[in-house]
């Protein structure tokens, strides 16, 4: 079960830090140390580990703080955290390290009692989680309890349904390999613009395929709905070849077998919250969101809709509001962007990498939050000096720089 796991070790102790190291290794797990909180939070957040290990006593990291941040950080919120005390301070310490960890061990580990115990956290957030194995994004059972936990302790939230327009027909043209590369670039997209833009307590869960949600506070709900549609209509026309880009659809089968144009994929994002309404359960919820979904879809465009409506009268009187919102919903679809290309394309056209180590590159960048400039670096296909000159040619073009004295951000690369 452990192998090729990845532990998070957090310790200054050189001794403990090569016994600890020599023990996980030998289990068949990889290991990444660092020796201070700043260093423990930004890894975590990027490397996103399978399982963290903390000593609780170092005071380069201050164990009941940082455990809290990690705790409350949507990205690692979901990863097991075990920490490791001396024996003299557990009852001292028992109280703080019951806030938020997974479990402990006694300094210094026994080898069979530290394998046991990561195994038995790793075990226990996979049942509880039940993550999609291709985004590593929590799954319907975790975003079912978050919701009703929000609707049981009446808290003010706001509960976004996004969906991809035209996936199916673009899945069954370009092949799963593609679809997948295409899920995994919306998860990024989603996951990075909530990071950028809610709050460090939003939460992002995928319930499979092409269907996500996001569930934040109703004051930012909106600015996260118009990024993530600004990024998505950037980014993914990237992922059709250059006849289909051009011309704007495909030929393919719609969903009742008839071969028509079907338009690039667009995103559609039904928002609900609870500020002018009480939202009463979870089927009430979902129905509305479903409702909202469906006349989305009715929309070529990427589109996100807001119910503010202040009582529910039921499936059919919904229906007939929603009809009188087309005009309303014209303003929910974001202003076009200026088209820019992403790193990833300037690469390719420069002839710098290849679109067998773009596609690679591109994977590890979605699943972690490094940026795609120093995931291309750290795998060796170009080097820095290599990526400052092509960016240097292209400054009088109409391109976005993402790289000036530094590596490209991660909404840059794709």
């Amino acid at each position: 079960m452990l192998k090729d796991k990845r532990i998070l070790l957090a310790e200054t102790d050189r001794a403990l830090v090569e016994i600890l190291k020599s023990l996980l290794l030998a289990m068949g797990t990889k290991v990444i140390v660092v020796s201070d909180s700043h260093g423990l939070v930004e890894t975590a957040s990027k490397e996103h580990p399978d399982l963290i290990i903390v000593d609780y006593d170092i005071p380069q990291i201050d164990g009941f703080n940082v455990t809290k941040v990690l705790k409350t950080d949507f990205l690692t919120s979901y990863i097991p955290l075990i920490v490791l005390i001396d024996r003299r301070q557990i009852r001292k310490k028992m109280l703080e390290i019951q806030q938020g960890i997974d479990d402990y061990i006694i300094k210094p580990p026994d080898p069979i009692d530290l394998e046991v115990r990561i195994e038995m956290a790793l075990r226990r957030t996979e049942h509880q989680v039940h993550a999609n194995a291709l985004t590593k994004l929590p799954g319907s059972r975790e975003i079912e309890k978050l919701v009703k936990d929000r609707l049981h302790g009446n808290h003010l939230f706001s509960f976004a349904y996004l969906d991809i327009n035209n996936f199916k027909s673009y899945n069954d043209k370009y092949g799963y390999v593609q679809g997948d590369g295409l899920i995994l670039q919306t998860a990024h997209i989603i996951s990075s613009v909530v990071k950028r833009f809610g709050n460090k307590s939003d939460f992002v869960g995928h319930i499979g395929g092409d269907d996500f949600v996001v569930i934040t506070n109703p004051d930012k709900e909106e600015a996260i709905a118009k990024e993530i549609i600004k990024s998505f209509d950037n980014l993914v026309p990237l992922h059709y070849n250059k006849e289909d880009r051009d011309k704007g659809y495909i030929r393919a089968e719609d969903r009742s077998g008839k071969t028509k144009n079907i338009p690039l994929m667009s995103i559609c994002i039904a928002v609900i919250n609870n500020k002018i309404r009480k939202i009463h359960n979870i089927i009430e919820l979902t129905e509305i969101a479903f409702e909202i979904k469906r006349y989305l879809k009715t929309v070529t465009k990427s589109s996100y809709l807001i119910d503010r409506r202040s009582q529910d009268h039921g499936m059919y009187k919904r229906q007939e509001n929603l009809a009188l919102i087309h005009e309303q919903l014209k303003i929910h679809q974001t202003q076009k962007s200026k088209y820019f290309k992403p790193l990833g394309q300037i690469l390719l056209e420069n002839q710098l990498i290849t679109h067998e180590q773009l596609s690679e590159a591109l994977k590890k960048h979605w699943l972690s939050s490094k940026r795609l400039g120093e995931v291309l670096i750290n795998m060796g296909f170009i080097n820095i000096e290599q990526l400052e000159k092509v960016l240097a040619d292209l400054k009088n073009e109409s391109v976005e720089k993402p790289f000036q004295r530094s590596l490209p951000s991660a909404s840059e690369g794709s």
